[in-house]
């Protein structure tokens, strides 16, 4: 996930029930449901984070019954956010039984940059660097985001930036089989370009298969993909 959710409830103090159920109790209620919102895309955009504290009316369930701000995060679409994915809210007896109005913090965060063990070159295997680029497929993605929110990654460690006039970065992924390094270029602060590329073996014959995703204008991915398939600087397309 690429934000974090941090829900804590201010008055009246109360513990919320683990996930999956809501407390002992002779009546059945849902099952607990605390959603996270979604990120307003034009803050995630503008690298812009906020705080808002939600006014609920709940039931004996915990179930929202009426949202309101409390005190607003200063930005519109921060508070719809929060507004819309309150309203489908369990928060669980435990919570109900302090009364019937709460009010719940909501932190908007974006993801601290991680950083990885830098490697050279080298670390891309020397079976591979005079190889055939073939394309590959990535089933589930359309665009560099989703792959950023997504995508299982785990990388171990990053080489050396492979393109010096442009934004971007090189990572291996920890313990795959066959070896998986992501490519990403960056433009005015967004993921533009993802390329995967697998170092397989084939019939016996090393390659490399590139799965590429690309979001803007169509000649510019045209062009960036032909730069991907041509290889890398340390480790040219056959």
């Amino acid at each position: 996930m690429r934000w974090m959710l941090l829900v804590a409830l201010l008055c009246p103090v109360a513990v919320l029930a683990a996930d999956g159920g809501s407390g002992s109790s002779s009546t059945a209620c849902p099952d607990l449901v605390r959603g996270a919102p979604e990120y307003p895309d034009d803050m995630r955009k503008a690298h812009l984070e906020a705080s808002v504290i939600l006014d609920l009316r709940v039931d004996g369930c915990g179930r929202v019954l009426d949202a309101g701000i409390a005190q607003t995060s200063g930005h519109a679409s921060f508070d719809a956010a929060a507004l819309a994915a309150s309203r489908g809210w369990v928060l669980g007896k435990d919570v109900a039984a302090g009364g019937g109005n709460l009010r719940v913090p909501l932190d908007f965060r974006l993801p601290r940059l991680a950083s990885y063990p830098h490697v050279g070159n080298d670390d891309w295997p020397a079976t591979h660097r005079r190889v055939r680029y073939l394309p590959d497929n990535l089933y589930g993605y359309t665009t560099p985001e989703q792959v950023l929110e997504r995508y299982d990654l785990r990388p171990q460690a990053a080489l050396t930036p492979p393109y010096p006039y442009v934004r971007n970065m090189l990572l291996r992924q920890q313990g795959d089989d066959p070896v998986e390094y992501w490519l990403f270029m960056y433009m005015e602060g967004k993921a533009r370009v993802a390329a995967r590329y697998r170092l397989v073996t084939e019939n016996g014959e090393p390659m490399v298969r590139v799965a590429f995703l690309c979001e803007g204008p169509r000649r510019q991915c045209a062009q960036d993909r032909r730069l991907v398939m041509k290889g890398l600087p340390f480790a040219k397309a056959k």
